[in-house]
């Protein structure tokens, strides 16, 4: 199949209900044994073996579960809604450069939204791992302050203010995360902090190390505290953090795109770290003239190279998104009964 077609692929994902079926232990246990780095009985969907807690209501809306529409944040940021990329995009700043954050910043009051009341009503599934999104890392909240330009401008030039900013940052995100704990009793928790381009980082690992790293540090070793595991999620080709991810930020999970060479993570870091591989090629799923064996192959092909048979650890966990209910059902079966064959000698 030619990358030239004209495929249709949207900007966000399709998600499916999980498929009902007797499996050999409940889908929650095999999904956690994975993120714990253990051998699980098949290659988990994770879409489909996680439910998220509502977690919003500290007024830090854009970092959860943003609305479709038109909003602000709680920061005076105002996002704009596109139907076509199905998310918002920041569109104004309050800082024109560090120096003001002092200033201008006022952090969102934890003490007014009513806590107990935003988590009344939340039915939990017990056959499902319990997550909750605790929103946006050091870059991205300053980025949407005062612009992608201006910050990777004085984080050159000014490091010493910007390191400033994340650890206040990082101060008050430890404070919600110690409420939002009190909430509920989450298997794991997402921090997102996209750190690069398709083609690599946007800074380079001295500036990283000096400015957003020891924060990042500081905010995942609080939720670890609790005994709650990390999925990090950081777009674009951040290959050159991964050992950082690893060695000093301790996260668990990485949700990452498959631009990033999975497998030598896996080989590597397999016994500290499972990976997420997001959206199975869209290029063979979303093309009308894919055929059903060229559905499975795809499917076997990612069990036989990230499976936890060929690597340390867990493996890799999937993300499944398809066009239609009919190639998900393929492509979600030949992942099960595949990579329950491929695992059914493993030590557990």
């Amino acid at each position: 199949m030619s990358l030239m077609k004209d495929i249709q692929i949207p900007t966000m994902p399709i998600r499916f209900p999980k498929v009902e079926r007797d499996y050999p232990i409940p889908e929650k246990e095999n999904l956690l044994l994975a993120l714990h780095h253990q051998k699980p009985m098949w290659m988990p969907n994770i879409t489909t073996s996680s439910l998220v807690a509502p977690s919003n209501g500290y007024g830090d809306t854009a970092d959860t579960n943003p609305p479709k529409n038109n909003y602000t944040d709680s920061y005076g940021v105002l996002y704009e809604y596109s139907e076509a990329q199905g998310s918002a995009t920041p569109v104004t700043t309050v800082l024109s450069e560090i120096g003001e954050w002092r200033e201008k910043i006022k952090w969102p009051d934890l003490d007014k939204p009513d806590w107990q009341n935003m988590a009344a009503g939340f039915v939990r599934d017990e056959t499902r791992a319990l997550y909750g999104r605790v929103g946006i890392g050091c870059f991205e909240r300053l980025h949407t302050l005062m612009g992608f330009e201006q910050t990777l401008m004085d984080l050159i030039s000014e490091p010493e203010e910007c390191r400033a900013f994340f650890e206040a940052y990082a101060d008050y995100k430890i404070e919600v995360f110690k409420r939002m704990i009190r909430l509920y009793p989450y298997d794991y928790l997402m921090l997102n902090d996209d750190w690069g381009t398709a083609h690599g980082p946007f800074f380079s690992t001295d500036l990283f190390e000096e400015t957003i790293l020891p924060p990042t540090v500081r905010m995942i070793k609080a939720i670890h505290e609790y005994g709650i595991q990390v999925i990090f999620h950081s777009c674009g080709l951040i290959d050159t953090f991964v050992p950082y991810l690893v060695e000093n930020i301790g996260a668990d999970i990485l949700q990452i795109q498959t631009i990033n060479d999975i497998k030598s993570m896996l080989q590597t870091y397999g016994g500290r770290l499972t990976v997420e591989y997001q959206s199975p090629d869209p290029y063979i799923l979303y093309d009308p003239e894919t055929t059903e064996e060229q559905i499975r192959l795809l499917a076997r092909q990612i069990v036989d190279t990230y499976g936890a048979q060929a690597n340390p650890g867990g493996g890799c966990v999937v993300a499944v998104s398809a066009p239609t209910a009919e190639v998900y059902n393929i492509f979600n079966e030949e992942m099960y009964t595949y990579s329950l064959y491929q695992y059914k000698h493993l030590t557990r």
